[in-house]
């Protein structure tokens, strides 16, 4: 004989929230006493999709012929999406399952019981994702005010109870591993500093990461991207902003504090190498290493990530300096039946978007070679590369670093301020701009330049033509039809 199935959920155990028992109280007024019934139960999951114990049991007895009624205390209950709700009520009818609500009082019977359950569904996935926007709004804005933002602590630190504005929250502090990173920084601007050498010691000496694995080139690249181990200046919070990074930095910056980077995650494509999107936050804690210790190593990093897709194939100079517009992926050479083609690589992998780029080779060549051509004439014409820099140079530098900060902060005080903050910012902003003009023309004059003789570029051979590409391109993408060169 086929049951009548009491479905019941509860996502936490609130002050404001229907129990289980009480959920399955009502629902039982509604089922004559002489009705075989079945309780199925889920304490502690969301509705936010069908992964739940209960729920799996219900749906695999209703396939089996053991259900004739599901009914549930509200219709949020069995489900808050509305694919997997219509997924469930078509499961149901075929297989001759009526569904009924205690609180809506519709029946899946009639087309207009059903059509009303769909329209309460619309709203209840509103609901949901209302809910779930202002958990992460609320997460987002504690992270920008310097709360901890949860997860464990970053490699080298361990987190200990701390106060903010008399909120309790979570600080870093220096753990176990601490004078292993500082030591690894330093090891890395050394003359056969390597992200491999460093990563060696480490699993010789039994150091592992934060979650207990060995040390790999790309866990160590995070680990010295990251600014939480900086003793964060004007110099760091300019390189940051320069990325992309949105500043959430009082103005003085606390002297010595280091950097926490929040984004939400959905949007966030690269967590160091793009920072648009990303906040970038004074943290609690003292930073481990030397502003100029970490930015060298940035530096180091910067230049290093250019070279990894720098290419070692002999097929052409343009080898490692052409991406796909498309998909980012590096074009690899490879050798046709008539000439050399430059073939996107998520093409061969099957994703990129699209049909990828494919071009000949020589006919890059040619094109990517006039632009250089031209580059070298500027580059010769100009005078060459400049006199290492003297200390007035580097004090005009230094404000500018300070006060392309203090723009920043700006721009975004503009971006959140009421109409009548808007004409002082606007003064400031102003005065700022001008200063920076007055600033960046000092620092023409002071740019004194060593006259050079370069060669003619229908002069150089493959290796110097592939050389100067390397020196002298950021990039260049192809989407199909057209190349488009990026000078550095």
């Amino acid at each position: 004989m086929k049951k009548t199935a009491i479905y019941v959920r509860q996502s936490a155990d609130r002050a404001d929230s229907v129990s289980l028992e009480t959920q399955e109280a009502l629902c039982r007024r509604d089922i004559p006493q002489e009705e075989e019934v079945a309780v199925y139960r889920d304490r502690g999951y969301s509705g936010r999709n069908t992964e739940r114990p209960a729920l799996r049991q219900l749906m695999h007895d209703a396939a089996c012929g053991k259900i004739a009624r599901v009914l549930v205390y509200k219709l949020d209950r069995i489900s808050r999406n509305l694919a997997d709700f219509t997924g469930l009520l078509r499961i149901f009818r075929e297989n001759g399952i009526a569904f009924s609500s205690h609180t809506e009082r519709f029946e899946t019977g009639t087309p207009m019981g059903e059509a009303m359950q769909n329209l309460l569904m619309v709203f209840a996935q509103l609901e949901r994702e209302t809910i779930c926007g202002r958990v992460r709004d609320a997460a987002f804005a504690r992270a920008k005010a310097g709360f901890d933002p949860g997860g464990p602590a970053p490699f080298g630190f361990r987190k200990v109870p701390a106060l903010l504005t008399g909120k309790h929250t979570q600080m870093l502090a220096p753990g176990a591993e601490a004078d292993a990173v500082c030591a690894a920084f330093s090891e890395y601007l050394s003359a056969e500093g390597s992200l491999r050498r460093i990563c060696d010691a480490w699993n010789r000496s039994g150091i592992r990461t934060a979650r207990g694995n060995a040390w790999s080139a790309g866990a160590l690249r995070r680990v010295l991207r990251n600014p939480v181990y900086v003793k964060a200046d004007s110099g760091v919070i300019s390189y940051l902003s320069g990325k992309g990074a949105v500043l959430c930095t009082p103005e003085p910056l606390p002297e010595g504090h280091g950097i926490t980077l929040y984004a939400d995650r959905r949007i966030c494509r690269s967590r160091f190498s793009d920072l648009h999107g990303v906040f970038a936050v004074s943290a609690l804690h003292k930073g481990l290493v030397q502003p100029e210790i970490w930015l060298a190593c940035q530096k180091k990093l910067d230049a290093n990530r250019s070279r990894r897709t720098s290419g070692k194939g002999g097929k052409t100079w343009l080898s490692g300096s052409v991406f796909c517009a498309r998909c980012g992926s590096a074009m690899t050479a490879v050798q046709g039946r008539n000439a050399v083609y430059l073939i996107c690589g998520g093409k061969k992998r099957g994703i990129c978007a699209g049909a990828g780029a494919v071009w000949r080779a020589d006919t890059a060549e040619k094109m990517i070679g006039l632009v250089l051509a031209e580059r070298l004439r500027t580059i010769a014409a100009s005078g060459g590369s400049p006199r290492p820099e003297s200390a007035p140079v580097q004090r005009i530098r230094e404000e500018l670093d300070k006060l392309s900060v203090r723009q920043e902060r700006l721009i975004q005080q503009l971006m959140q301020c009421g109409e009548g903050e808007i004409p002082a910012l606007s003064e400031a902003a102003s005065r700022l701009a001008a200063r920076c003009s007055v600033l960046r023309r000092s620092l023409h004059t002071a740019d004194t330049v060593q006259p050079v003789s370069l060669p003619e570029w229908e002069m150089l051979r493959t290796d110097d033509r592939k050389t100067a590409a390397q020196l002298l391109l950021s990039g260049v993408y192809a989407d199909g039809n057209t190349l488009h060169a990026f000078l550095r």
